[in-house]
């Protein structure tokens, strides 16, 4: 059901009060995707410039957004607010010029197995290749987690010009019955690729994205520390990847 403030805006489109209404109903929404993109990671920005910036991401999606489409709000502005918070995490680059370069030479050994091999590395094989620990190799592919959420729809959706982020692919509403079965058809691959998965990796993939878990929560349930989630979950994020790309 629309929010009064978007059945407004579907009466009056364009207006800077109702945009302004948009924006304040949906500020909850940027510190969650912080709280869930930041999740484990000790960025150099401050939490409050990336809200600052997700919160611009909102604006800007407020002022785009057109209700006679029929999409929620919400589900409209997830990936703009989200695009603009790691863009902003992106920019701050954390790393030190090392870390930068062991990234950069894991990448390189990825394409080089992929090539060899016509398939992505496990984490263990990764690590033989680049003669790292697997621990190590862990460390350096959270720094770019949030890039896992966008490869895993890219697989999931294949090309299209606008796609949702994972989380928006396992609870987004579908409006046409066309729309609902290739949803269905998205998320059994998605499933079956979850599957598949180690039992303790499956775990964290089931209570970040469907139980809607902070890092935390997650922490407590398993017995483990707040980083060792974050481990685990680049672990499942990166291995997800490869069962939907063995497809």
């Amino acid at each position: 059901m629309a929010t009064p403030a978007e059945t407004a805006y579907g009466k009056a489109q364009g207006r800077e009060g109702v945009i302004k209404e948009l924006v304040m109903d949906h500020l909850p929404l940027v510190r969650s995707i912080v709280s869930r993109v930041c999740g484990g990671l000790r960025p150099s920005v401050s939490e409050e410039d990336l809200i600052s910036a997700g919160t611009l991401g909102l604006v800007q999606a407020a002022h785009r957004y057109d209700s006679s489409q029929g999409t929620k709000f919400a589900t409209f502005a997830y990936a703009r607010v989200k695009g603009a918070v790691v863009d902003c995490l992106r920019q701050s680059d954390p790393l030190a010029k090392s870390a930068r370069e062991q990234l950069t030479a894991l990448r390189r050994h990825i394409q080089e197995f992929r090539k060899s091999n016509g398939r992505k590395p496990s984490v263990e094989e990764l690590a033989a290749q680049a003669d790292m620990s697997e621990e190590g190799v862990l460390k350096y592919l959270s720094y770019e987690k949030w890039d896992y959420v966008g490869s895993l729809q890219r697989v999931v959706d294949g090309p299209h010009e606008q796609q949702n982020p994972l989380e928006e692919l396992l609870v987004s509403d579908a409006e046409t019955p066309l729309d609902e079965l290739e949803r269905q058809e998205r998320m059994e691959r998605l499933s079956q690729a979850v599957q598949r998965l180690p039992e303790r990796e499956k775990q964290i993939i089931v209570m970040y994205y469907y139980e809607d878990l902070y890092m935390a929560e997650m922490a407590e349930i398993l017995g483990v520390s707040e980083s060792r989630v974050s481990q685990l979950h680049t672990r499942a994020l990166y291995n997800l990847t490869r069962k939907l790309e063995e497809e």
